[in-house]
């Protein structure tokens, strides 16, 4: 059995690497442990708490919105990534390091099946959802353009049309389970990458 730890920024994505991806990486001979953060994120931070993790698991992997780190600027995710790896390039267990940072959300994974908001919401969320994804080029990944209009904004915003409050740890998972990972690897091909990654280690050991 694989162990790999995976630090992650907070609740909603402890509870989805507890309740989701756990029970789909036994299958592959893979333990995930996720290790919440808490509060800001940083690289200075998350230096540090990799350092902490390195020696007690095989792996480690990471899970942290774009926009849960501060002081970044223009950054892109693949951009924070290499930094992070840079950051600890002389560190002896570096090859075991697996950085992801989520673009731009974990929310951005809740478009990616429309459909289950005329379920949740009532008639004509489908068509709301399929707007904001045709609106930001088709990609889910995409949508964004800036810190008011990101993918939990947008989310909060089509809640609130339909009288509901969007609350982020309990519908996250929640909208996740009903999607089903198969359309969320499908849809997001950032998300799939990193995931594949991780699974192709149970298949080589």
């Amino acid at each position: 059995m694989i162990n790999i730890g995976i630090s992650v920024e907070g609740q909603t994505e402890f509870e989805f690497v507890n309740k989701v991806l756990v029970e789909y990486f036994l299958g592959y001979g893979i333990t995930l442990i996720p290790i919440p953060m808490h509060g800001n994120i940083s690289v200075d931070r998350i230096e540090s708490e990799i350092k902490k993790l390195l020696p007690r698991y095989h792996y480690v992997t990471t899970f942290y919105d774009l926009y849960g780190f501060k002081k970044v600027g223009s950054l892109t995710a693949e951009e924070l990534e290499n930094k992070i790896s840079s950051r600890l390039k002389n560190n002896p267990r570096s090859k075991r390091l697996i950085p992801y940072i989520q673009k731009y959300e974990f929310e951005t994974l809740l478009f990616s099946k429309p459909s289950v908001y005329e379920d949740l919401l009532g008639c004509g969320a489908k068509k709301e959802v399929d707007d904001i994804i045709r609106s930001c080029g088709g990609s889910i990944e995409n949508i964004n353009n800036s810190k008011e209009t990101a993918p939990s904004k947008r989310l909060e915003k089509l809640f609130n049309k339909y009288n509901e409050k969007y609350n982020k740890v309990f519908y996250g998972v929640g909208v996740i389970e009903d999607i089903g990972l198969d359309i969320i690897l499908d849809k997001c091909d950032r998300f799939r990458d990193w995931f594949y990654k991780i699974q192709k280690l149970g298949i080589n050991s």
